[in-house]
């Protein structure tokens, strides 16, 4: 019985197979190898702004510090204006492959420079970054007026999908940063009255940059549905997001963080911030 071999064509046919294989994963890891590279310029680009800030609540040299960006660069500066060509700046060069190709800061700046003592900034907006050849391919970093830098994060998500048409949802600029408190309290005036006391502890991840609970409470005999969360959380100051829609709550609440009167409802909501509310935002 003889050996029967593979005729040229079926050799040609797996030579065609494999250099397609071949020729896919290299295609395929170009790819994945752009992504890679777009995802490491982000963090660092929202790691030098965080470090900005951090300089500046730190007071490092007496100095305020700040973010300019351009097209291919982004550079880490020392004072309130970004000064070309200065000693103390520390430019960050893009790989070729990435461009920013959208500054969005207020008053068409192209520089953000952080506060002291809050860590905020007069020039809050969004960066751009994409790969050049894939223009769809983009991550956002976003900076915030209060001080909150994230990437591809939009602060207004939680209230554009949970929005509530009445002024029962609300944003406290406290001023004040929540990180040690340890009792949120929720008093109802009810009759009789009800006292609720949440240990904080247990809704803060784990660095204390977030605190998140939410909770449907009994007020004789009606449901009392509640979310209270950060959308900013530092040492300084929280953005305290408070979730109490009309058509849930009907019962006059006051809210105290350790005894500081945060804020009050009325049965009709009405509010009225405490002296620990800071600033309110109704959204």
């Amino acid at each position: 019985m003889k050996n029967k071999g593979f005729s040229l064509i079926e050799i040609l046919i797996i030579i065609a197979i494999i250099s397609l294989l071949i020729g896919t994963s290299i295609v395929s890891y170009r790819f994945f190898e752009k992504g890679t590279e777009l995802e490491s310029a982000a963090q660092n680009i929202l790691f030098t702004l965080k470090l900005a800030q951090t300089k500046t609540l730190a007071s490092e040299d007496a100095s305020v510090y700040g973010v300019h960006f351009e097209n291919n660069k982004y550079i880490l500066f020392k004072g309130e204006i970004y000064q070309k060509g200065s000693a103390d700046n520390k430019i960050y060069q893009l790989p070729n492959r990435l461009e920013i190709h959208n500054i969005d800061l207020t008053n068409e700046a192209s520089s953000t420079v952080f506060q002291r003592i809050d860590g905020k900034t007069d020039q809050s907006g969004a960066i751009g970054l994409r790969i050049i050849s894939q223009p769809d391919k983009v991550k956002t970093i976003t900076i915030q007026s209060f001080g909150q830098i994230e990437l591809d994060a939009n602060l207004n998500e939680c209230c554009i999908t949970n929005r509530l048409a009445d002024n029962r949802h609300l944003h406290l600029n406290l001023g004040w940063g929540i990180q040690n408190s340890i009792t949120l309290t929720l008093h109802f005036s009810d009759v009789p009255e009800k006292t609720v006391d949440i240990g904080m502890v247990d809704y803060f991840n784990p660095d204390k940059t977030e605190f998140d609970w939410s909770e449907t409470i009994d007020v004789n005999g009606q449901n009392q549905e509640l979310h209270i969360h950060t959308h900013f959380l530092n040492e300084f100051n929280t953005i305290l997001c408070i979730h109490r829609d009309r058509t849930e709550n009907n019962k006059p609440l006051q809210l105290l963080i350790d005894a500081k009167d945060i804020i009050s409802y009325t049965t009709e909501g009405e509010i009225s911030v405490g002296v620990y509310g800071g600033t309110v935002e109704v959204q």
